[in-house]
């Protein structure tokens, strides 16, 4: 598909035709350019909800198991309704993330382009390695 741009017959209406397409990224809608990224990457005007509650989330776990309210992640799951406790562990690991990162995604600084999906996929432990793979 190729952008086009026509004009009617009459010549009162241009049609302008830009290939793009419907996606989600970061569990809200985004128009995505015909490579698949988001047509406005550094526009992240709101709060990513998903990705800080998630951050939220492995925060309190982390502190619930240093305090001994919970001995394993697979406790934590359960009391949290998780069936899933990969998943609890997925979610644990962000408190992993790099400070600057973790700051970032608290105050909507963070790539558009990055979503707890991605966060899910195992990430270096190494900052640095962190913010390259991050897109930081």
């Amino acid at each position: 598909m190729k952008s086009s741009i026509n004009l009617s017959r009459d010549g009162k209406v241009i049609h302008i035709f830009i290939p793009a397409q419907l996606g989600r990224h970061s569990g809200r809608k985004t128009i995505l350019s015909p490579t698949g990224q988001p047509v406005n990457p550094d526009r992240n005007t709101e709060a990513d909800v998903t990705l800080i509650n998630a951050l939220v989330r492995a925060h309190r776990w982390n502190r619930w198991l240093a305090k001994g309210k919970y001995d394993s992640v697979k406790e934590i799951a359960t009391d949290e309704g998780i069936t899933s406790p990969s998943y609890a562990s997925r979610i644990l690991r962000l408190v992993l993330l790099a400070p600057d990162i973790q700051e970032a995604i608290l105050n909507s600084r963070h790539p558009a382009t990055l979503t707890l999906a991605e966060l899910m996929d195992p990430f270096p432990q190494v900052w640095e390695l962190q913010r390259k793979q991050l897109g930081f």
